[in-house]
């Protein structure tokens, strides 16, 4: 009954959080309004999405505090990475083929390519700063810096677009300002709430907290991603929608990450990984990439997406819960 009980928890936060995004993301899209397709998905679209990601990080740190909570928020953040790259494109894929019977053509397969390797740079970088032992604020200094450059990178090739009528009226402004504000506070909220059941649910099933955030946490923190890029989908605006998934996972990793580490760092100093957590953690991380690429090699190769590679996406991403769930074993704090 308890656990039935932490699963609906869990639903009702996820509610939640969806909710609130609702909020973030009409404010995101009048930011946005006017950029260049690709540029305002990975930017402000991925950016306000992925406000449940940086919350949970920094929540888990606060609970739990040093190894196992960064631990848990980097789980966390590597789950929602996973889900980002199959959950999203193949519910993307299938909405629109459920809506208007047909397959998403015409995709831009540089922006694919481009924020693909950039991912997958970032990722490398993590996994050799898993593999050295510890993490120091320098290292969430470094990940943030790697942002920036990603952001400049995108903004130089930005174009503004024609197509897009982009009068708000000032009532308008406020309104989505007002519901922004509420979706900030209703998604911190719910994150708390989140990693509170979290650690229930790994007391009660006996699993280290990092492999629950890396199942339960990621997938009700992506929530919001989903939302934006079927919203996208929906209207048209593949190329939007494809590089909010890929950029909701660089902005988790190099903020969502890089922003609480570097902080944390500051006031308390360096977080040590024991040998048997690197092991896992870099274990996670190698199965990480591989699904990453694999993802990548999806999306660029093909001049359509259809139902064929929403399951084979959404597939990968059951392959991936069942190797945590079943193959990898945290150790114990």
């Amino acid at each position: 009954m308890t656990i039935l009980l932490l699963f609906l928890g869990v639903a009702v936060i996820s509610y939640i959080i969806w909710l609130s995004s609702k909020g973030i993301s009409g404010a995101s899209e009048m930011w946005g309004c006017g950029w260049s397709p690709g540029v305002r998905g990975a930017t402000i679209n991925a950016i306000a999405s992925s406000l449940p990601e940086l919350f949970t990080t920094v929540v888990f740190l606060v609970i739990l505090g040093d190894s196992e909570g960064f631990v848990s928020g980097i789980s966390t953040v590597a789950g929602s990475s996973v889900f980002n790259a199959f959950v999203i494109p193949g519910l993307m894929i299938l909405t629109v083929f459920i809506r208007n019977r047909k397959s998403l053509k015409d995709h831009d397969r540089s922006l694919v390519l481009r924020d693909g390797l950039w991912l997958l740079f970032v990722q490398t970088l993590i996994y050799f700063i898993i593999k050295s032992g510890s993490f120091s604020f320098w290292h969430g200094a470094l990940l943030m810096f790697i942002y920036a450059l990603y952001i400049v990178m995108l903004f130089k090739n930005n174009k503004e677009s024609e197509d897009e009528d982009c009068y708000f009226t000032p009532e308008t402004r406020r309104s989505l300002n007002t519901k922004f504000i509420f979706g900030v506070i209703g998604v911190g909220v719910g994150c708390f709430y989140l990693v509170e059941i979290c650690v229930k649910l790994g007391s009660e099933f006996n699993l280290g907290v990092p492999i629950i955030a890396l199942v339960i946490a990621a997938a009700a923190t992506s929530v919001p991603d989903t939302f934006l890029s079927v919203r996208d989908a929906k209207k048209g605006k593949t190329d939007d929608a494809i590089s909010n998934a890929f950029g909701s996972n660089i902005f988790d990793l190099c903020i969502a990450i890089g922003l609480p580490l570097f902080i944390y760092g500051l006031l308390k100093g360096d977080i040590f990984l024991g040998e048997s957590m690197v092991d896992s953690l870099s274990t996670i991380w190698l199965v990480l990439m591989g699904m990453t690429f694999i993802s990548l090699l999806v999306m660029y190769f093909s001049r359509s997406l259809n139902i064929l590679q929403s399951i084979i996406l959404i597939s990968c991403y059951v392959l991936f819960v069942g190797i945590v769930v079943f193959l990898l074993d945290f150790p114990n704090y």
